[in-house]
């Protein structure tokens, strides 16, 4: 009995042990140290075992319980980060600072079973949370500065549309009307003897037709660079932005498809700007290269992230060519770099399906994100 009691702790403690990096940086906070706890129990044979992150005040505030309702020790605590790099044991509790780069930010304790020892399992616990720890204060930075960064991206899109509206958009207005104010002039003076030279109506057509077609673009583009309000909206909402403003547009009609709960705080302000981005170029590669007559778009939400399908009847077109344009030329044609790199700066991912003549599918993915209170409202209404 006791020989199996022994090789079912150590097999708990390998479990414990595998619990790496790679593992870790793909899975939410709260799941990763919850199993961490579950196996970590295992490893000793105890029931309960929690870990608090210090606050500024040195307070320990609950991250993560097991069970929910268990309350830290406190003397084993204190006594674990008074040692930092040793364990503490205190009235049947043993606990282990979690150590970060400038020092302790958080305390792993355990009871063991009746007889266990927390060594080795607790250091390798305590390592793990750590690791599990700095990854996302790693990731809340690296949210922060993105941002900023797509906070400053949208405020550029914007000026670019206003500039747009006041230089390029005026004089195309002002031309178009010089060529109306053209052909009235003629009607009015009547047809010279001899007549017009040949095909001077059929020009000033020509140029009409052309600078309306490059306004109506110009329209078009300004609309697209307006930036949306991001600030205390649920994903859902933009989104709905987007494509109405399509619809309008575009005159396609789009089938929305929502699934899930779309919380303010659920996706980052990063996140919200990433898919509307994406689903604007989507929208609009749907309409200008595939001349699609309907397009659905599909958005679904849960515990393991943010999924956005956006599906047209167009012409489709071969991923592969354009993989290959897109070698050759960074700008190549669709803005699939664009998109790609969107989802890929926040860990998503990005794929596109399509067949030339049965229309294309856009899929972007985006795992869930749980911002700190200091993060929400990074990004204002202007």
């Amino acid at each position: 009995m006791e020989s199996g009691s022994t090789t079912g702790v150590g097999v708990a403690v390998e479990a414990l042990a595998s619990l790496g990096p790679s593992e870790m940086s793909r899975r939410p906070l709260d799941g990763v140290l919850t199993d961490l706890l579950a196996r970590l129990c295992a490893a000793v044979g105890g029931a309960e075992a929690g870990i608090d992150r210090i606050d500024p005040t040195g307070a320990l505030v609950p991250e993560v319980r097991l069970p929910a309702e268990a309350v830290a020790p406190e003397d084993a605590c204190r006594a674990a980060l008074a040692t930092q790099h040793a364990s503490a044991h205190v009235g049947g509790w043993d606990a282990r600072a979690v150590m970060g780069p400038s020092g302790p930010h958080a305390v792993l304790w355990v009871r063991p079973g009746a007889g266990g020892s927390a060594q080795p399992a607790l250091s390798i616990a305590a390592a793990a949370a750590g690791w599990a720890l700095e990854n996302a204060r790693l990731r809340d930075g690296l949210e922060r500065a993105m941002g900023q960064v797509l906070e400053d991206d949208e405020r550029m899109l914007g000026r670019m549309g206003l500039d747009i509206h006041d230089g390029p958009t005026q004089q195309l207005s002002v031309a178009l009307l010089e060529v109306q104010l053209l052909d009235a002039e003629l009607d009015d003076a009547g047809e010279p003897e001899g007549g017009w030279p040949e095909g001077l109506r059929a020009g000033l057509g020509r140029i009409y037709e052309t600078l309306g077609g490059a306004l109506h673009e110009m329209r078009e583009l300004i609309g697209h660079l307006r930036p949306a309000q991001f600030k205390d909206r649920a994903l859902d909402d933009i989104l709905g932005d987007a494509i109405s403003a399509f619809e309008a547009r575009s005159d396609i009609p789009v089938e929305r498809r929502v699934r899930g709960e779309f919380p303010v705080n659920g996706v980052s302000v990063s996140q919200r700007i990433t898919f509307y981005r994406i689903l604007q170029e989507a929208l609009a590669n749907a309409h200008r290269h595939g001349h699609a007559s309907g397009v659905v778009v599909d958005v679904e939400s849960d515990a393991r992230g943010t999924r956005l399908v956006v599906s047209d009847d167009g012409e489709g077109f071969d991923p592969g060519t354009i993989i290959r344009e897109r070698e050759r030329a960074p700008s190549a044609r669709h803005g699939l770099r664009g998109m790609e790199d969107r989802a890929r700066l926040l860990g998503g991912t990005f794929s596109v399906a399509s067949t030339p003549g049965e229309g294309t599918a856009v899929s972007v993915f985006l795992p869930p994100w749980k911002p700190p209170e200091s993060l929400e409202g990074a990004v204002g209404d202007e």
